[in-house]
């Protein structure tokens, strides 16, 4: 595991619109959470998991295929990366995010036509995800793009018409409002690693 603790992480933001931010950590940091995350998954701390379903209660392999597990150990970074989320929350989209996200993902995509769909993460019946209302979505490359072909993030920008494209490299982040319509495209060959965290509430009433 790292010794080597960044006190806050470093990133860049390059590109800005009303449908997500996309930025880049910088790779000494990077370095860490990859660390982090790694070790965690070596040692089989964490929880392995099932794709989900969408609001009728389906999603099989023609909507989502891909490997999922749920981390639940490397406390330290889910802290430093919410962090980030709260600044770029707080300056571009100013949702609430004010209860610590109930879960967080690391999403595998490692054989031919992986993929996932059109959809949205934030679900209309909310026992979908306990009661937390998904409000600000991010995911966060843990690979480098010369690592794989295809798994491209498709997000639409405003428009069903207008899709932006991301071929997600290493340290390559994108954080956009939880109904935002995005996928991702099939795997044509290698694997995409990356980490996924919906930031939210909790639905008390």
């Amino acid at each position: 595991m790292s010794t080597n603790i960044p006190k806050k992480l470093k990133y860049q933001i390059t590109e800005v619109s009303d449908s997500f931010v996309f930025g880049k950590i910088d790779l000494e940091d990077m370095d860490y959470i990859v660390s982090e995350i790694d070790s965690e998954i070596e040692s089989g701390c964490y929880e392995p998991g099932l794709i989900g379903t969408n609001d009728d209660g389906d999603l099989n392999e023609e909507t989502r295929s891909s490997t999922i597990s749920w981390l639940t150990k490397s406390k330290k970074v889910f802290k430093k990366i919410k962090n980030v989320v709260d600044q770029i929350n707080d300056q571009f989209f100013d949702l609430d995010i004010s209860t610590k996200p109930c879960s967080y993902q690391y999403t595998l995509y490692d054989n031919p036509l992986d993929h996932y769909n059109w959809h949205k993460d934030q679900y209309k019946k909310d026992h979908f995800t306990d009661g937390y209302i998904r409000t600000l979505s991010l995911s966060l490359c843990l690979t480098s793009s010369e690592f794989y072909e295809g798994a491209e993030l498709f997000v639409r920008d405003n428009h069903k018409l207008n899709v932006r494209v991301f071929k997600m490299g290493y340290g390559d982040f994108v954080i956009f409002p939880a109904n935002v319509t995005h996928r991702v495209n099939a795997l044509r060959e290698g694997t995409r690693a990356s980490f996924v965290a919906w930031y939210g509430y909790e639905n008390t009433n």
